[in-house]
């Protein structure tokens, strides 16, 4: 478990910043308007933004199955850092709550349901970005409101990259008599946007071309998402019941060019779902204790899916995909938590996922079959504690992402979910000051699916295996109630391989490696007033962007720093800024051409900005006479 500085305490530009210092975690802004960022786990790529990674906000999926745009994309933009209560992470494929898209691990976010005031802020920064944010909540009342507001514009770095978006999160919350707690939440977003598009690598480099020159300047789209969850929780902690309840409208359309020509895709979804568990927690005998999981959820989405070449946004051709889809994914899990001593916990679990399709193909009527298929995936674990500061652990999961039907499951009508099998092992040392983990995992595919961008064909590797180390450590230097300053760095090495191929070796778009180092501190001046930060360097290693790894990117580093200055008046002011010091082309790097073959002329990158600098100020408004609520909480696993 780490603790990380309070999310409301720091700026958060984007929502890659609450993930980029994280162990494990790549993390990479792809500079193409308000589309999902590029986050990965585990040795999958961030090329395909995080598709590899189960999030959930409230209880409720994003990764958008069957989406045009990649297998499972995820884009969490709609979520607003006010709002979030904490986040928990588990890496790899260990948890029996989370199936589809779990391969790198899973994100569980929670939002927060009341504190006692209200808040306005606006910052502005570096390519003409402006934000302001203004939030109301009470801790008084029957129904305690707690509501959040934003608009955001920026011209962004590369020509035609701008982003105007509107967010609108209102929840409210009760407690029942019987002290049951049920919320209720409805949220509307939407956002126009520029895509600068890719440009050739090699043409930047010789300077023919400028990194920040769009390559179709007519690229880019728009989405409007609404939806609606209800939340219910009772009982003690160990013995809870909760159950959630959503329905969601997602509109969106992307025009972009990816080598072929400009084209466009439309996405139009309706997704309606829900999901109930229980924990039971107790004892056998007076010695042996014992937790029981149970659970279940629903999802049903109505897809309409288009694609079809354009110029400047005119369509010119016939369409290339357009297609009705009803596809259903109805899953139980299970886990049991048994420790027979003080000193040892044995978890087994099990999860079962059903995927029920309906597909109407307007291009070749009668030419996909509608499929169902299921498939299961166990769980095991162990974690032995000899003493109280010293922890042993051992997981073994399976994992699986379910087939996209527009990019996948048309041109391979027999196509079956891909399987993972992903194994882990370490330890942890847990003092008051110090703090550190290592662990060692692998993971095999059965069949590695590859896709270079989105928008391209998606081919078939073969079998693959990942294997790679985790490694975690943070030292407090101050830690009293009032004042923390700690040191932290982590690193993840990875090395992914295609098995049983003549000619291929490696998974491409795998970077071999991504570390972090830096501090943070949040301490007490004068006057209650008081002084938070961090700062940290991100190292990422060279990925290869074809399977026999003779083309590749370069390593490269990212500085960034946080700093915000309070006073208990309610006056916050706060600055951020990222640095790249050298290599700005190998964030983003693509290679657009099959990934045997390629040569360096196929590679298309998105530069980064040397510098991105942001700073805002803020004022706390008190709504209720109470202390204020505790600050958000990251957890890892």
């Amino acid at each position: 478990m780490i603790d990380a500085p309070a999310i409301s305490r720091l700026p958060v530009t984007t929502y890659g910043d609450l993930f980029r210092s994280l162990p494990g975690f790549n993390v990479s802004n792809f500079g193409q308007g308000a589309i999902g960022y590029g986050l990965s786990l585990r040795g999958y790529t961030e090329a395909e933004h995080g598709r590899d990674i189960a999030y959930y906000i409230d209880g409720v999926p994003v990764n958008e199955i069957s989406s045009l745009h990649t297998p499972n994309y995820a884009d969490l933009n709609i979520l607003l850092p006010e709002t979030v209560k904490s986040i928990e992470i588990v890496r790899g494929p260990f948890s029996v709550e989370y199936g589809d898209s779990n391969l790198g691990g899973s994100v569980k976010i929670t939002t927060k349901d009341t504190e006692p005031f209200a808040t306005a802020g606006v910052s502005g920064g570096t390519q003409g970005t402006i934000r302001g944010v203004g939030t109301y909540s009470t801790t008084q009342g029957a129904w305690l409101p707690y509501l959040a507001f934003e608009g955001y514009h920026t011209d962004g770095y590369r020509d035609n990259s701008f982003i105007d978006r509107y967010n609108s999160f209102n929840k409210v919350t009760t407690t029942l008599p019987d002290g049951a707690t049920v919320s209720f939440r409805a949220q509307a977003y939407g956002t126009d946007f520029g895509a600068p598009g890719y440009a050739n690598r090699q043409a930047i480099e010789a300077g023919q071309i400028s990194e920040r020159s769009a390559t179709n300047p007519t690229d880019g789209g728009n989405k409007q998402l609404e939806n609606f969850v209800a939340n219910y929780s009772s009982g003690a902690a160990g013995q809870e019941l909760n159950g959630t309840m959503f329905v969601s409208h997602d509109y969106f359309n992307r025009y972009a060019d990816f080598g072929g020509g400009q084209r466009w895709q439309h996405d139009d979804r309706t997704m309606v779902g829900g999901r109930v568990s229980k924990t039971w927690t107790g004892a056998v005998g007076d010695d042996i204790g014992v937790q029981v999981l149970l659970g279940s959820n629903w999802r049903t989405d109505f897809i309409n899916a288009f694609q079809a070449p354009t110029t400047a946004r005119a369509v010119t051709g016939a369409p290339v995909v357009n297609l009705g889809l009803t596809e259903t994914n109805l899953a139980g899990f299970g886990q049991i938590q048994i420790k027979p001593t003080s000193w040892l916990k044995l978890t087994a679990g099990a999860r079962f996922d059903q995927f029920i399709y309906d597909i109407d193909d307007r291009i070749t009527p009668g030419g996909t079959p509608n499929i169902s298929n299921g498939i299961a995936s166990p769980k095991v674990g162990v974690a032995i504690t000899p003493v109280k500061w010293l922890e042993f652990f051992a997981n073994y999961g399976q994992g699986f992402r379910s087939i996209d039907v527009p990019l996948e499951l048309i041109g391979n009508p027999g196509l079956q979910p891909f399987e993972i099998v992903s194994t882990e092992g370490g330890f942890q040392f847990t003092f008051d000051r110090f703090k550190f983990l290592a662990s060692y995992w692998t993971t095999d595919s059965a069949n590695e699916a590859f896709q270079a961008a989105p928008g391209l064909p998606v081919t078939f590797l073969g079998k693959a295996r990942r294997d790679g180390y985790d490694i975690d450590a943070r030292y407090y230097l101050i830690n009293d109630p009032q004042n923390a300053v700690s040191a932290f760095a982590n690193f993840g090495g990875v090395r992914a391989r295609v098995l049983d191929s003549a000619f291929a070796f490696f998974v491409p778009n795998v970077p071999d490696y991504v570390a972090n180092v830096g501090v943070d501190f949040s301490v007490a001046t004068r006057n209650a007033e008081r002084l938070s930060g961090t700062a940290y360097v991100t190292f990422i290693g060279k990925k290869r962007l074809t399977e026999d790894g003779a083309i590749t990117t370069s390593p490269f580093s990212r500085v960034t720093g946080k700093l915000a200055y309070s006073w208990p008046e309610g006056w916050t002011v706060f600055s951020q800024a990222t640095w790249y010091p050298g290599d700005r082309l190998s964030e983003i790097a693509v290679n657009f051409a099959d990934p045997v073959t390629a040569t360096p002329a196929d590679i298309f990158v998105s530069a980064q900005p040397t510098l991105v600098v942001m700073a805002g100020l803020s004022y706390r408004f008190q709504t209720a006479g109470i202390s204020p609520a505790p600050n958000p909480t990251l957890f890892t696993k």
